[in-house]
């Protein structure tokens, strides 16, 4: 990738475009989990989840935020990639950005049908301990 990607906490100023991201790469997880009858933009469903009550690191590229992730105590709750900047490193960076803060045994659900992000996690020592659970010692 030769635009340079910049790893660094979460600000408030960062919401609406946390939330374009939240919003598009949730639509397409939930495509490839078969349940898309779950989606709901994060405007709403921050109410029902608790990703604010979470560590959140964004990755941008170009002062635009491209991939975001969130994690407490020993699991990592998201990691979201926008879909043109897949396949580039970013979630990557993002979880060896955050690997080093979460308690060990660490864990992640992740729907059996996302080979992609199974493929990530494996790469960086997640191991699946159920179809839809990966854990990290």
């Amino acid at each position: 990738m030769s635009e340079e990607v910049i790893i660094r906490k979460y600000k408030n100023t960062d919401y609406v475009q946390l939330c374009k991201v939240h919003d598009e790469a949730r639509m397409q997880e939930l495509i490839v989990g078969n349940a898309v009858d779950l989606y709901a933009p994060l405007e709403v469903a921050i109410y029902k989840e608790e990703l604010f009550s979470e560590t959140i690191y964004v990755a941008e590229v170009n002062n635009r935020i491209v991939s975001f992730v969130a994690f407490k105590e020993n699991e990592l709750g998201y990691i979201y990639v926008l879909k043109d900047f897949q396949g580039k490193g970013i979630g990557g960076k993002l979880l060896d950005t955050v690997i080093p803060y979460l308690e060990r045994p660490a864990f992640l659900e992740v729907f059996p049908s996302n080979i992609k992000a199974k493929r990530l996690y494996k790469s960086r020592g997640f191991v699946e301990e159920t179809k839809e659970k990966m854990i990290l010692h």
